[in-house]
Parts: C-alpha cells; sequence; structure tokens
C-alpha cells in the first residue's frame, strides 16, 4: 500500500525558497569574463538557466501532493541546504570575530610604474605605508627606483657593494627596511667585514621571476656598480619564468599584463555588497580553504602551484622549466659578468617546504638542483632552508595569510647569504674590492 500524498505549509515553503535560494544568488550575482547576457558569460548563463529550472520546479512542487516518502526527501534536502549555510555563515562569523587586532585598510598601490623590458618598476622617491590584517610597514623607494633608504651615489674606494635581485621575498614589503633581509645582510657584512666596508642594495620587485632578474640586472645593475650580484630564487620562478613579461603597472598598481580596462571595471563592479559570488571569494574561510593542500587534493586540483619544483621524479613539464630557468640563470650571470661583478645564488624556502609535501615530492628538491647546477657552472649557490630547519618554531617563520617571511624569516635568510659571502669572499672578489 503507498504513503498517503501530503501537502506542505507556508512555513515549509518560505524556509525551501530561502535555502534553495542562496545557489542562485550565487550565480545571478557573480560578473563574469566574457560576458554574453547581463555580465554573464554563455557557460555562466547555462548554469544560471540550468539551477533556475531545478529552483523553480522545486517550489512548484510544494503546490503538488507528494508521495509521503518524497515529501520527507525534500524535507531533508532543504535542512541539509538550511543547515550548510548557517554552519558556513557561522563559520565565516567566527574567523572575521577572531580577526585580530583590527586594522585600517590602506591603499597599497601607488608605488609601481611600467617598463617595456622588465614589466614594471618602483616609482623613484615615493613613500607609503603598507599594511594588512599581519603586518605594518614603512616602504620608501630612493631616486634610483629601489627600495632603500637613501640613495646610492659613486662607490667610495675600499667600499663593496652588494646588489640583491630577487621578487617580492627580496623586497620584502612586510617588514619595514632594516627588518629586510638586505638590511639585515649589511649589518652582518658590516659586523664581520668593518662598519660601512660593504653595501647591500635591494633590487626585489613583486613579480619579478629569472628572466626579469636578468634583464633588470642589464638595463639598471650599472648605476649600482656592483661587485657582487646577489640573485635569490623561490619555487614560483619556474613558472613564472614562461611569461617575462606576465605584469605591468596601470595607475601606480602592478596588475597583470593580460588585464584590460573591462576587468578593472568588472573588479569595481563586483565589489558591491549584495554580490554573493564576490563575498565567497573575499571570505575569510575561503582564504583559508583555498591556501589548505589538502582542500585542493580533495577537489583533485594540484596541493601546490609550483609543484613541479619539487617532483622528485620530473615528468617532461618539470624538465622544461628547470631548463628554462638554467638558461635565465646563465644569463643574469653573463649580463652580472659584464658589468664586472661576480655572481652568486640565494634559494628562499616557502612555507610548505618546512614541513613534508606528500608522496612524489621533495621540499628540497629545488634548492638541491640549484646547488648542484651552481656547482656544475662555476658559481656558489646557499639554500636558506637549512637555517629555517634549525630553528626551534618554524611556524614563526612565514606569516599565516601573506605567505612571505615574517622579520624572523628575513633574519634567517640574511644569515645564510652573509655566510655564504664571508665563506665566498676569496672567490666573489669582495676581499680585493675592499683593499
Amino acid at each position: 500500500m503507498s504513503a498517503a500524498p501530503t501537502t506542505a505549509s507556508k512555513g515549509e515553503f518560505a524556509l525551501a525558497a530561502l535555502a534553495l535560494g542562496v545557489p542562485l544568488w550565487f550565480l545571478a550575482s557573480e560578473i563574469t569574463p566574457q560576458p554574453f547576457v547581463f555580465g554573464w558569460s554563455k557557460r555562466w548563463c547555462l548554469a544560471i538557466a540550468g539551477y533556475g529550472a531545478f529552483y523553480a520546479l522545486a517550489l512548484w512542487s510544494y503546490r503538488a501532493r507528494l508521495p509521503r516518502a518524497l515529501a520527507l526527501v525534500r524535507k531533508a534536502a532543504v535542512a541539509l541546504a538550511l543547515s550548510l549555510w548557517l554552519a558556513l555563515g557561522g563559520i565565516e562569523a567566527a574567523l572575521r570575530l577572531g580577526d585580530r587586532p583590527a586594522f585600517e585598510p590602506l591603499d597599497n598601490s601607488g608605488r609601481h610604474v611600467a617598463d617595456p623590458d622588465v614589466g614594471h618598476v618602483y616609482k623613484p622617491g615615493h613613500e607609503q605605508v603598507l599594511q594588512s590584517r599581519e603586518f605594518r610597514a614603512l616602504w620608501k623607494s630612493n631616486a634610483q627606483g629601489v627600495r632603500a633608504e637613501r640613495d646610492y651615489g659613486p662607490k667610495a674606494q675600499g667600499v663593496a657593494r652588494v646588489v640583491c635581485v630577487g621578487d617580492s621575498f627580496t623586497a620584502c614589503d612586510q617588514v619595514d627596511y632594516p627588518q629586510s633581509w638586505p638590511g639585515v645582510l649589511e649589518r652582518c657584512l658590516g659586523e664581520e667585514l668593518g662598519a660601512g666596508r660593504v653595501e647591500v642594495v635591494n633590487a626585489g620587485f613583486p613579480g619579478f621571476g629569472t628572466v626579469n632578474e636578468a634583464r633588470w640586472i642589464a638595463k639598471f645593475g650599472a648605476a649600482f656598480e656592483p661587485d657582487v650580484v646577489l640573485l635569490a630564487m623561490t619555487p614560483n620562478d619556474l613558472l613564472e619564468n614562461q611569461f617575462p613579461l606576465q605584469y605591468t603597472a596601470r595607475d601606480g598598481a602592478m596588475v597583470s599584463s593580460a588585464s584590460t580596462d573591462e576587468d578593472r571595471v568588472r573588479h569595481e563592479r563586483r565589489a558591491a555588497w549584495w554580490r554573493l559570488a564576490a563575498a565567497v571569494e573575499r571570505s575569510f574561510l575561503a582564504d583559508r580553504l583555498q591556501r589548505s593542500p589538502a582542500f585542493k587534493r580533495l577537489l583533485g586540483r594540484r596541493p601546490y602551484n609550483h609543484l613541479e619544483a619539487y617532483l622528485v621524479e620530473r615528468n617532461e613539464k618539470a624538465q622544461r622549466l628547470y631548463e628554462l630557468s638554467e638558461r635565465y640563470l646563465l644569463e643574469a650571470r653573463a649580463n652580472a659578468a659584464a658589468l664586472g661583478a661576480s655572481f652568486a645564488v640565494l634559494v628562499i624556502p616557502y612555507n610548505h617546504q618546512l614541513a613534508p609535501l606528500g608522496p612524489g615530492l621533495d621540499p628540497a628538491r629545488f634548492g638541491d638542483h640549484w646547488r648542484a647546477f651552481g656547482a656544475a657552472q662555476g658559481f656558489p649557490v646557499v639554500d636558506a632552508r637549512g637555517k629555517f630547519l634549525e630553528h626551534p618554531a618554524p611556524h614563526t617563520l612565514h606569516w599565516k595569510e601573506d605567505s612571505h617571511c615574517t622579520a624572523e624569516g628575513y633574519a634567517l635568510v640574511a644569515q645564510a647569504a652573509c655566510e655564504m659571502l664571508i665563506a665566498q669572499r676569496d672567490a666573489l672578489g669582495l676581499a680585493e674590492a675592499l683593499r
């Protein structure tokens, strides 16, 4: 005997409209690239139409008399959806309430200018405060367009100059200049070789890969009269070297070279509070999930964006990326030699390299490769990862959200660089430059 048909109350209908309407709100509030109708792409329009049809059918079912079993299934689905949204909202609220200390949002753009050869550089003589939930730092560029607290004139007799080129892990935007690793390195070398005897230039720029650094040395390096060019590498260099002009600058902000004015307008329009899709993208919970290798594996995605850097057995893509980076590294050394400077490499670790990465992956692989390559090519390479692993609390050496090094982490990077430069001072010509 079949179960008797049942009808739903107005309260059940209202809960269903609310719980099942959230995904439709998410879809309808988005503005996608390649818009077709109302700011939605063709694929997004199909998604809205598909879910919209399901939503209409689900609400229509409340006007019909359903068998008891189907009505129970419908109740369970609505209860599950409502519970999920409430749970996610509660987690997000808890994360935001626990976000301490509170901070005043600042515009961190304004310091970049476009360059046709390296993509972007700094605006000379610029000063501003950079701030996030985790840090606040005073940032200055000098008249020569590098992060510095002074200008670099002609080099004095008996003074050596080390130019540090690299990406955001060399720019060290998260700390005041004295806490940046080039700033700490200058003090360390001063303690070992005499105060004021070695000047260290910070030529770090966010978004730079080895290719950008090689080109920067060729175009701008001569103005600093380097005795040593110290190139800092991070694992993302492998992927970024595929795109020599990946970033440029517009209105003082560093942006993707592929971005357009339409992308900027889309970004501004998505900032409206009622656009659920953009709000989810900006949520604290989404940020944590996006940074979780375990969550990425659960979705079948790559746990690390630069996976090729750690593969124990390299695939064809990884081999190609390493060979490309080797080519640009040798180009950087040749450009340094053209300036009469010796060449050395410093490898800076990411936070996830301080723990096991999973099957088939070795966190030491990236640094080991460059040490072996440097030995074969005749220039010194030091991997700061060893210093990080020796630290009693490695989790304090990188910011949790920003992912760059803290002041303590940058101090270890400087220590590794200082020890290498002191040990290699004769081979690198530092001893001769100081006479």
